[in-house]
C-alpha cells in the first residue's frame, strides 16, 4: 500500500490548481474585481487541460519509470501555483492550464502503476484511495484558505503550496532518478482485446462524463443553493463539508468491497449511481432538511464512484491500463468542465432546473455502466461475440 499513499498523494498535490482558486474564489475577485463567471472560466480551464493530458497520456507510451514523470508533473505544478501568486492576473490561467495538463497526463500513469504494484486483492482498495484523496483535497484547500488567508492572504497559501509540490517533485527525482526499467505488468497482453471502438471503453468513458457533471456541478453549487433556501452560510458549508467526508468513506468503502468480492463490483458502481440520483432530484426541490438529505445521499453515491470506475475499465486490459484508464479520465474531465458551466447558466434562470439535469445525467451513467457490464471484455459472451 506504500505505493498507494504516494499517488493519493500525488492526486492531492495536483488537484490543488483548481480547489485553491475555487476556496479563495471570494478574496481573488474581491481583489481584482472579477466576477463569478470569470472564475469559473479559470476552473473550467483546468478540466479541459486535464482533458488534453488524458488524451496525450492515452497516445503515449508507458514510461519506464513513471516516478520520474509524476515528479516533473509536481514540478509543473509548482511552477503553475507560483505564478498564480506572483502574477495573479495572468498566473492564475497559467496555473489551471499548467497543472490541469499535469493532472490528466499522471492520472492514467498512477492507474497503471497501481494495478502493476500492487496486490490483486489490494487494488480496488489502492483505487478508492488515490480516489478519495480528491475529495481530501476540497478539504484541505477548503479549510487551509480560511485559516491562513485570512491573516496572511491568499497568495502566500499559494506559494506555500507551491513549495511542497516543488519538494515532492524533487524528492522522486532523487528516489528515482537512475534509469529505470519497465515493470513487468508493461510487457503483457499484447494479444489482448483490442483497445480501440469497443463498446465497453466508450460507455465508462461517458459514465465519467455524466458522473463527473454531476460531482462538479454539485461541489459549485450546492452552498448556493442550500443558502438560498434559507440556510445560514456556516450550515450550508458543514454540509458541504459533512458531504465531502462521507465521500471520502464510500470511495474507500466501495475500494474495500470490491477487494473484498469482486463480484459485487459492478452492482456497487451501479447502485452507487442510482443513490446519487435520489440525491440530485431531493436537491431539486423540497424544505431544507430534504435538500440536506439529498446533499449528502448526491455527495456519498453522486460522487463516490470514481475509484470503481476507473478499476474496472482498466481490470480487463493487464499492462495496458494506462491507456484504457485514460478513456475514462478523459470523460471525467470533459464532464467536469461541463458541469459547472450547464448548472451555472441554468441556476440564473431556474435553480431546480440544473439539479434536474444533474438527475438526467446520474442515471444516464447508471445506464452507460449496465451496457458496459453486457460488453465486459472478460466475459466469455463479449469475447465471443467480438470474435
Amino acid at each position: 500500500m506504500s505505493t498507494a499513499w504516494g499517488v493519493a498523494a500525488v492526486t492531492v498535490l495536483t488537484s490543488l490548481p483548481v480547489f485553491l482558486p475555487g476556496a479563495a474564489n471570494g478574496l481573488i475577485s474581491a481583489e481584482f474585481g472579477w466576477s463569478s463567471a470569470r472564475i469559473g472560466a479559470v476552473l473550467a480551464t483546468y478540466w479541459l487541460a486535464s482533458l488534453s493530458g488524458a488524451y496525450v497520456s492515452k497516445r503515449a507510451a508507458v514510461p519506464p519509470a513513471v516516478e520520474r514523470a509524476l515528479a516533473v508533473a509536481l514540478c509543473a505544478t509548482c511552477l503553475g501555483l507560483l505564478s498564480a501568486a506572483l502574477v495573479p492576473a495572468v498566473g492564475l490561467w497559467v496555473s489551471s492550464t499548467v497543472g490541469g495538463f499535469a493532472y490528466g497526463y499522471t492520472q492514467p500513469h498512477t492507474n497503471a502503476l497501481l494495478m502493476q504494484r500492487c496486490a490483486p486483492r489490494l487494488r480496488a482498495l489502492a483505487f478508492g484511495l488515490k480516489q478519495a484523496a480528491v475529495p481530501a483535497a476540497t478539504l484541505l484547500a477548503s479549510a487551509a484558505v480560511p485559516m491562513l488567508a485570512g491573516p496572511a492572504g491568499w497568495r502566500p497559501v499559494f506559494a506555500g503550496t507551491a513549495v511542497v509540490c516543488g519538494a515532492g517533485g524533487v524528492g522522486l527525482l532523487l528516489r528515482h532518478g537512475a534509469p529505470g526499467t519497465r515493470p513487468p505488468a508493461a510487457a503483457r497482453d499484447r494479444t489482448g482485446v483490442p483497445l480501440r471502438g469497443q463498446v465497453f471503453l466508450t460507455a465508462l468513458g461517458c459514465a465519467g462524463f455524466f458522473g463527473a457533471m454531476v460531482g462538479n456541478g454539485l461541489a459549485g453549487f450546492l452552498v448556493l443553493t442550500l443558502t438560498s433556501r434559507g440556510a445560514s452560510l456556516s450550515d450550508a458549508g458543514a454540509v458541504a463539508t459533512a458531504g465531502a467526508a462521507l465521500n471520502i468513506v464510500v470511495r474507500l468503502a466501495a475500494g474495500w468491497l470490491a477487494g473484498r468480492r469482486p463480484e459485487a463490483a459492478w452492482a456497487a458502481l451501479t447502485g452507487l449511481f442510482v443513490v446519487g440520483v435520489a440525491g440530485t432530484a431531493l436537491l431539486a426541490h423540497g424544505p431544507l432538511t430534504v435538500s440536506a438529505v439529498g446533499a449528502l445521499l448526491a455527495y456519498g453515491g453522486g460522487w463516490g464512484w470514481a475509484g470503481l470506475l476507473h478499476y474496472l475499465i482498466g481490470l480487463p486490459y493487464a499492462g495496458r491500463e494506462q491507456r484504457a484508464t485514460a478513456h475514462s479520465q478523459m470523460g471525467v474531465s470533459l464532464g467536469a468542465a461541463a458541469g459547472p458551466m450547464v448548472c451555472g447558466l441554468l441556476f440564473t434562470v431556474d435553480p431546480a432546473a440544473a439539479w434536474w439535469v444533474l438527475t438526467a445525467g446520474g442515471a444516464t451513467a447508471a445506464v452507460c455502466v449496465l451496457v458496459a457490464r453486457r460488453h465486459d471484455p472478460r466475459s466469455t459472451g463479449a469475447v465471443g461475440r467480438r470474435r
